[in-house]
């Protein structure tokens, strides 16, 4: 019976570490606000559906504590591949049905930070609205 008091703390802790690790950078992001992408010539904003999409997937799941860790994590490299990156790996556009709109995609890629980390960001437009950071990831080494 103690042994799991013992683990129930240590998922407590886990948990608490979670929740203090994303209300940071939520913080963080907020102070963000927008910067400018020069491959874009467009001022790229950090809205709240860009924080959510690092919590959630796609069709609206929850990510995995882990996953939404390691987006997160990534957080601080974004703004400097969207401020220095030179090309657009990829462009998209398609219809959404559930907006009922187009909606347009960039992934811009970069090699960045200390650890010459390549990170790929994730930007999108709904119509004709402002373009919005979306989504992060690094690209694994092959």
């Amino acid at each position: 019976m103690v042994f799991l008091v013992l683990e129930w703390s240590a998922v407590k802790k886990d948990d608490q570490y979670y929740s203090n690790f994303v209300e940071e950078k939520r913080t963080w992001y907020k102070t963000i606000g927008k910067c400018y992408c020069p491959v874009l010539k467009e001022e790229i904003f950090f809205n709240s559906k860009g924080f959510y999409h690092l919590m959630y997937d796609g069709l609206g799941h929850h990510r995995t504590q882990k996953e939404t860790m390691y987006k997160m994590g990534l957080l601080p490299l974004v703004i400097p591949v969207i401020k220095t990156t030179k090309e657009i790996l990829q462009n998209d556009k398609e219809y959404s049905k559930n907006l009922r709109r187009v909606v347009e995609y960039w992934q811009l890629k970069k090699v960045v930070g200390k650890q010459r980390t390549t990170v790929i960001v994730v930007l999108r437009r709904i119509g004709s609205g402002q373009i919005n950071f979306y989504s992060v990831w690094k690209k694994d080494k092959k």
